[in-house]
């Protein structure tokens, strides 16, 4: 949850935070999201906790199991527990 600008102490735990939500609000557009193969949506979407969009990867065959080679072989739970680790401020 963002902090009050008069509630912050400016430290660089708030910084890193402030980080950390940008990046789990970051999108991806609609265009590249059509692009997405199910398993990278569902892998995706796991980070940004977007369930709709999980069950739809689901739908489309996602295998959940599925592996991401760019992302030192993270697979969609591992995003997802990652993501509430952020929410949380707990750095794996």
């Amino acid at each position: 949850m963002p902090l009050d600008d008069d509630s912050s102490d400016g430290s660089q735990s708030d910084s890193v935070s402030e980080t950390d939500d940008a990046d789990l609000r970051s999108t991806t557009s609609l265009e590249e999201m059509s692009r997405l193969t199910s398993n990278m949506l569902l892998y995706k979407a796991a980070r940004a906790r977007n369930i709709a969009v999980m069950l739809d990867a689901l739908s489309q065959f996602a295998d959940i199991n599925w592996k991401n080679s760019d992302d030192y072989g993270r697979t969609p739970l591992i995003q997802a527990i990652f993501s509430v680790c952020m929410l949380c401020h707990i750095h794996p």
